[in-house]
This record gives structure tokens, C-alpha cells and sequence, in this order.
């Protein structure tokens, strides 16, 4: 039976406000927000990291998660943009006699704020199941089970889809989450049941044919068939490409295939690092990359010395500029993270077959139990070579729609498309972008025309500080800075021909939110009209208070 709560007084809800309430006898807590005078009920926390939405925004009709930018439509709280992969659980409400009344289930949704104890996607429950009163007998097939592949997937069920759906995968293990792999995962504080993106049976229960070690090998667009590795080919009627990337292996460094030397790019290779490193007292790093940098901080400790080998003088330089590299070069330092800068490894040695040093350029030796590679990937896109003419970097390139060719599309890692804000082809390889592409990807292949329209937007965690990151600069003219990168608190302006195409910034959550919003929109100002402490809400314009 469901019960009708008294939450609180309307007067203690004004017009834009975001509130928590708990609920009598230490029951569940629920969000309220009133929005256009009208008062809606959620689930207080985002079904994707569990998130407090109350330190979000709505934006145009949306609440925005304050950390990784999930939104749910205020209306109904349906899911309009990942990284969540559910809708936000809702709750009927009304006003009587001066109090908001809300009816709260006994045993509401999960609304977890534990990210690292739990599966990525849990609270919403999972998308509507397709209606079958249409048989459909084509077969679309999706290739790679990562955060692009996962998604097309569940979205071409959530828009109806009732035909046959097959996500080929070369993972052993079903669709998890690679972004905690360099964090919560190598630090031991997320454990492998956290990881899945749904649970075991989601897939069953979707109708979904989930392949996994299933390699492709070839694509045959005359034919319609997907080529496999040890099996028949596939017939597809609509096919996505979203293989993902493979890391450097750094072939030609001599000594790259002694026992030790590890990538961090799948779960199995997070599993040997973990099993590689647990006694290890001396890691070398080489790549200072996102990845390469989030590992550092979660391998270091008291009894492990960890040493990042970089060709750049300051980590992140090229992408966030020396300002802010040499701040989470500090920020690293701090915690004891030892850095070769302008360095160049040059052989890797070892004895009986297992690594046991680092060469650098300079002829500096440093020791090594363990060297983990975090110099990149490359498309995974050597299976395409005779079906496509691949970019310079691998790469495939994509139309607004992120169409390939006739009944195939592209997503994530491998799709170089045109940005929404310039037109300027780009190949971006971010989490949230990939499950982007991917529901915009399914939604084509059903037919709807849709274009790929979001500004590109990405993070980083590393020692519990997180970096917020919107638009795109493969170059820039200049940076203007907001705040003190020193103090982890600033917003960045990435100009380029005088005009922003992308923003950084660290403990500025809620302008990043409408920064975001707003490049999106091409509605940025002009870099000589910016300012400290812009409202950023006014320009949104959504009437927010």
C-alpha cells in the first residue's frame, strides 16, 4: 500500500528550488523541485553515481546531475542524456491546504550514493520492454559491448524496436564500466560486482543477443555480413561499428613483451595489474594520459614508490593547457608520485623473461616491478581496412547522423564526425560521448534522422578532486582563466579565432552545468565580453531563480 506523506510546508519550496526531504520514521528521502509553479517528486539521488540532484540544475525543462551532467526530463523524470542509463524513479505529489503530500511506495527504487559498492545502474529499474504487437523481422547488429554498443542496444528497445538486436562483443565479460577501472577499481575501493552495467539477466530479459568473445573480422557491404572470427558471418539489415579503441602496446620499444609490462584499457587488464601489483614496491608509469594519471593515483601508497615517465613537461599540457597540468602534476606530488618530465623510455629491461627496469633517453635507469602503458589507444578498426577507407589515425569517418555508408553507422572511439558547434570533423574518445553516439546511432538506424547535436563533454577524478571538461580544443589561441587553478577552484576559456569552444573547470559544478548548456547552444559570449561571476543561469534563460 502506498502511503501519502506530508512532506513539508509550499511556502518552503519556492519557484526553482531544488530540495531533499526525509520522509517520517527515518523512511526514504525525496527531491522536490517546483518548476512553472508546479511541484514534482523524485528519487533524491542520480541512478547513475548517485549523485545529490539537489545540488544540480533544471535546465530548459531538464535536471541536470551536478557531476557527470545526466538529464531527466522534469515532467516524467525519462532519461534524455547518459552516462545514467535510467529513468529517475518519480512520485506522485500535490498540494492541499498549504503542505506538498507525496505518495512514496514502501520499498521505493534504490537510490544509492555508493558508487563504488554497487552496479552503475540500478535505481531506475530498466527501459520499458518494446511492444510486440508489430513483427519486425530485421536484424540490426551492434559490434562492441562498451559504453556506445550498450547503449544503441537498450535504446533500440526503449524506442520500440521489436526485430532481433545482436551486440557482438571481443570482451569476455558483459558491458561494464571502464571508467572506474583507473580509479575505484585498481585503488581496491570498487570491487568486480560494481563494474556490470545491468545485471546479469537484463540482457535475457530484452531481448537482447549478447555475444561475448566474439571477434569480428571483416565487413562485406555488398552483402550486408558482418564477419566473424570461428563463425558464420552475420546478415544485418542495420549495422553500428563501435569496436572502441585498442592501447598502445609500443611494439617497436625493445623489451615490450617481458611479464609486467601491462596495459589498463578492459577488466581482465585491470584484473593482472591488480594481481601484478599487489607486492610490487616500485611502478613506472609510461604515457602521462588520463589514464596513465588516474592509475598513478590509485597505485600509490606508503609502501610503493610510483614514477610517471612524460614527453611533455606538464601532464595534460596538450589537452588542458601547462596551467593546469602543472597543477595535478602538484596535486600528484603531494601524495608522492615521482615524475620523469620531457622524458623518453627507450627499452624496457628484465631478467627471466619479467621486467625489472626502465631505460629513458637520458640513459637513466629506473627499477620496475611493474610498468603499466598509458600511452593511448588507436581505433579498433583493423577489421574495416578493406571495406573503408580509414583516416590517417584509424579513425572512420561519419556524417551529421554518424552515418558510415548505406544501413551502417559509427560510434564512439572510432567515428570521427563533424562537431555540432563549428563543423569541424572530430574524433573524441570520452565515455559520455560514446553513449551519446550510441543512442543517436539507434535512433537512425530506426529511421528518425536525428543529428548529432551535443556539446562533447568528459571528467577526471584523481585523489577525489574532479575535473569538468565541455566542448573541444585540439588547439587554442589562448586560455582565459576564472578563480585559481592553484586552488582547484577556476573555470577555463579555450579561445580559438575569437570565439570559446571549450571550457575546464574544478569546484564550479553548477557553471559548468549552464556552460555546458550554453556551447551547446552556440549562445557563448564573445571572449572579450566574459567576466568573473557571470550568471551563467541568467543566460541560459530558462527562467531559473
Amino acid at each position: 500500500m502506498i502511503s501519502e506523506l506530508d512532506l513539508t510546508d509550499a511556502a518552503s519550496l519556492p519557484e526553482g528550488a531544488l530540495k531533499t526531504f526525509g520522509t517520517p520514521d527515518d523512511g526514504p528521502k525525496v527531491l522536490l523541485t517546483r518548476q512553472h509553479g508546479q511541484v514534482h517528486a523524485f528519487a533524491p539521488n542520480c541512478p547513475h553515481y548517485g549523485a545529490p540532484l539537489e545540488k544540480g540544475k533544471v535546465v530548459n525543462g531538464k535536471l541536470v546531475c551536478p557531476w557527470h551532467h545526466a538529464c531527466f526530463r522534469v515532467e516524467n523524470g525519462q532519461l534524455c542524456e547518459p552516462p545514467a542509463l535510467d529513468d529517475l524513479p518519480t512520485f506522485a505529489v500535490r498540494e492541499a491546504g498549504g503542505r506538498i503530500l507525496v505518495q512514496v511506495p514502501p520499498s521505493p527504487p534504490a537510490s544509492t550514493d555508493d558508487p563504488n559498492a554497487t552496479p552503475t545502474a540500478e535505481v531506475g529499474g530498466e527501459p520499458p520492454a518494446a511492444a510486440h504487437a508489430v513483427v519486425d523481422t530485421r536484424t540490426f547488429v551492434v559490434v562492441g559491448g562498451g559504453a556506445a554498443g550498450e547503449f544503441a542496444a537498450q535504446t533500440l528497445r526503449r524506442e520500440g524496436f521489436t526485430g532481433r538486436v545482436l551486440l557482438v562483443s571481443a570482451d569476455a565479460h558483459a558491458p561494464y564500466d571502464r571508467t572506474k577501472l583507473s580509479k575505484a577499481y585498481l585503488a581496491g575501493k570498487a570491487q568486480p560486482a560494481a563494474l556490470p552495467l545491468r545485471e546479469p539477466d537484463f540482457y535475457a530479459r530484452q531481448n537482447i543477443e549478447l555475444l561475448p568473445n566474439t571477434r569480428a573480422t571483416g565487413l562485406d557491404l555488398a552483402s550486408q555480413q558482418l564477419l566473424l572470427e570461428g563463425q558464420p558471418p552475420l546478415r544485418y539489415d542495420q549495422l553500428l561499428l563501435a569496436p572502441g579503441g585498442t592501447p598502445s602496446l609500443l611494439p617497436r620499444l625493445p623489451g615490450h613483451d617481458l611479464a609486467g609490462v601491462l596495459p589498463l584499457r578492459t577488466q581482465a587488464d585491470a584484473d593482472h595489474l591488480l594481481a601484478a601489483t599487489q607486492d610490487a614496491k616500485q611502478v613506472v608509469i609510461i604515457g602521462s594520459s588520463f589514464i596513465g594519471m588516474e592509475a598513478a593515483g590509485s597505485l600509490i601508497g606508503d609502501t610503493r614508490r610510483v614514477t610517471v615517465i612524460a614527453q611533455e613537461k606538464e601532464p595534460f599540457a596538450r589537452v588542458l593547457g601547462p596551467e593546469i597540468g602543472a597543477m595535478f602534476r602538484k596535486m600528484h606530488e603531494e601524495k608522492g608520485v615521482k615524475f620523469e618530465t620531457e622524458a623518453e623510455a627507450t627499452a624496457l629491461l628484465g631478467q627471466d623473461g619479467r621486467v625489472t627496469g626502465v631505460q629513458l633517453k637520458t640513459g637513466r635507469l629506473l627499477p620496475a616491478e611493474v610498468v603499466v602503458l598509458g600511452v593511448g589507444v588507436r581505433p579498433a578498426t583493423e577489421f574495416l581496412q578493406a571495406a573503408f577507407p580509414l583516416e590517417k589515425d584509424g579513425g572512420l569517418a561519419v556524417d551529421a547522423f554518424l552515418q558510415a555508408a548505406d544501413r551502417v553507422y559509427a560510434a564512439g572511439d572510432i567515428a570521427r564526425f563533424p562537431l555540432a558547434a563549428t563543423g569541424q570533423p572530430a574524433r573524441i574518445e570520452h565515455w559520455r560521448v560514446a553513449q551519446q553516439h550510441g543512442q543517436v546511432a539507434a535512433r537512425n538506424m530506426l529511421g528518425q534522422q536525428v543529428k548529432f547535436a551535443a556539446a562533447p563533454f568528459f571528467w577526471t577524478q584523481q585523489y577525489g578532486k574532479s575535473l569538468r571538461y565541455a566542448g573541444h580544443a585540439e588547439r587554442w589561441d589562448i586560455i582565459i582563466y576564472h578563480g585559481d587553478v592553484s586552488k582547484q577552484d577556476f573555470l577555463a576559456f579555450y579561445v580559438l579565432d575569437e570565439r570559446v569552444i571549450a571550457v575546464a573547470g574544478m569546484n564550479r559544478d553548477a557553471d559548468m552545468i549552464y556552460l555546458a548548456e550554453l556551447l551547446g547552444q552556440g549562445r557563448l559570449p564573445a571572449p572579450a565580453n566574459l567576466h568573473e561571476g557571470q550568471n551563467w543561469a541568467g543566460m541560459v534563460g530558462n527562467g531559473e531563480v
